[in-house]
């Protein structure tokens, strides 16, 4: 096997970049994929929850190293949220979104609108004439309980399904038979009124196999939303891959690639939102099964990652130790499935480096909010930096330390990476400072605090909410 520096000069040479299998005694990083990601103005996160982040010191300290947005698994599923048609437990939820701003990070909302994980009640409760009024209340009062605090939601989770006999290729589900396609508007305008700084996404699965038929039912899709004016602004594709697929995938590629162009000429940006890479169809040996999942990861990449409206990655689940595989997916052979950048002890494997790699040498995107996720650089001289309040209403104070003289610029930044306001553009002398930002005269949501200077740069996300 090359090492790096030969790989990387047939890179330079090749005209297909072929991935890379680096073992993890090849490389010695001590930063997360969230700051690889964040270089080029993109995110990188993963499926979580609750629980594991409570109860599992080396998972949590993991996560919060290479995680620069997360996705709760469960806990913002209709049948974890919703224990009567009455009520709602946010506790779960509160708990991850409560996380993610201590450490930086950015939350993705799954899921407002899906015709599976609904609570039992749902269906004696719900019907065609009530269907509508349920729907909405439902997205207006999660939606609005994280206004400002959710970077991302999967308003409407997997709608396609071919084998429906219904016109469009929509799936017949209740949702649908109540509503009709008009659900899927419904949804969407009523996150963006509740939200209207969150990006919205429509998340679908099967783009990267079928032929063209699922592709351009899930196109067409977007094509009415998008003529309707509903605020639809990114597609999600999940990316549940199998190593055994590898030949298939490879073999279609240019299929998938259109695909992705197609969307991105609508105007709208694509995350690829749930990844994982089953290895059932691997011998038991473990560093072939690592250099398989790791080259279908660099297989993959090598799609999405070319294209700019690709704008994060986002796998589901970060270690082995708690993929769902296990339980829907379980090996022959009995063993455990290593479809995820760490393994069960934290430790990175051959999908990391890929990613790693992928993220080093993808060209940068323009600058967005995602060009302010984990630019803490912790070597900077900007110490002790804190907001308060925070949450805010109105007066802010920016407090910070100095370990030398530096010129430092000061800005709030909103959720598309504009600038709303300038606090400093001067020097500041060694020592304790205070800075003021009235937060009224912006509109309620998540904002940026960014404090650069010429030795390094740090962040903070700031909650405005009356």
């Amino acid at each position: 096997m090359p090492n790096r520096r030969t790989f990387l000069k047939q890179v330079a040479v090749s005209t297909s970049v072929v991935l890379p299998i680096f073992h993890h005694t090849l490389h010695a990083q001590t930063d997360g994929l969230r700051y690889r990601a964040s270089a080029k103005n993109m995110f990188y996160g993963a499926a979580t929850s609750e629980d594991r982040l409570k109860n599992d010191t080396a998972y949590r300290q993991a996560m919060i190293r290479e995680c620069g947005i997360i996705t709760p698994e469960y806990e913002m599923k209709w049948d974890r949220m919703r224990p009567s048609a009455t009520t709602y437990n946010f506790v779960d939820s509160d708990y991850i979104v409560n996380f993610a701003r201590q450490n930086g990070m950015l939350v993705h909302g799954h899921t407002l609108c899906w015709h599976r994980a609904l609570p039992s009640w749902f269906y004696g409760t719900v019907n065609r004439s009530n269907a509508e009024q349920y729907l909405r209340s439902h997205i207006q009062t999660v939606v609005s309980r994280y206004r400002g605090q959710i970077h991302s939601w999967d308003v409407v989770n997997e709608v396609i399904e071919t084998q429906d006999n219904t016109f469009n290729k929509l799936r017949n589900s209740l949702w649908y038979q109540y509503l009709g396609e008009n659900y899927i508007d419904i949804a969407f305008r009523t996150a963006a009124q509740a939200d209207p700084s969150a990006l919205l996404v429509y998340n679908e699965y099967g783009v990267e196999f079928d032929d063209n038929v699922r592709r351009d039912a899930i196109l067409g899709l977007l094509q009415r939303l998008v003529a309707r004016r509903v605020p639809i602004h990114a597609l999600g594709i999940q990316g549940h891959m199998r190593t055994g697929d590898s030949a298939k995938f490879n073999a279609n590629t240019s299929l998938f690639r259109k695909f992705l162009s197609d969307v991105a000429a609508l105007g709208l940006k694509i995350i690829v939102t749930e990844f994982d890479c089953d290895d059932r169809s691997l011998p038991s040996n473990t560093q072939q099964r690592d250099d398989g999942v790791g080259r279908m990861y660099g297989d993959y990449c090598s799609v999405v990652m070319n294209n700019p409206a690709v704008i994060g990655f986002i796998t589901w689940g970060l270690t082995d130790k708690y993929t769902e595989l296990n339980a829907s997916a379980p090996r022959p052979d009995r063993q455990l499935q290593r479809p995820l950048p760490l393994d069960s002890a934290m430790q990175r494997k051959n999908a990391w480096y890929s990613l790693e790699w992928w993220f080093n040498n993808t060209t940068t995107r323009p600058r967005t909010i995602t060009s302010v996720i984990n630019e803490t650089a912790t070597q900077a001289p900007i110490l002790n930096v804190h907001c308060s309040p925070n949450p805010v209403s109105s007066a802010l104070t920016i407090h910070f330390r100095l370990e030398e003289p530096s010129h430092l610029h000061i800005n709030i930044v909103d959720t598309r990476g504009i600038v709303v306001a300038t606090l400093s553009n001067e020097v500041f002398q060694r020592g304790e400072h205070h800075i003021q930002w009235n937060a009224g005269e912006v509109a309620q949501g998540l904002y940026w605090c960014m404090l650069k200077s010429y030795q390094g740069q740090t962040s903070i996300p700031i909650v405005v909410a009356r």
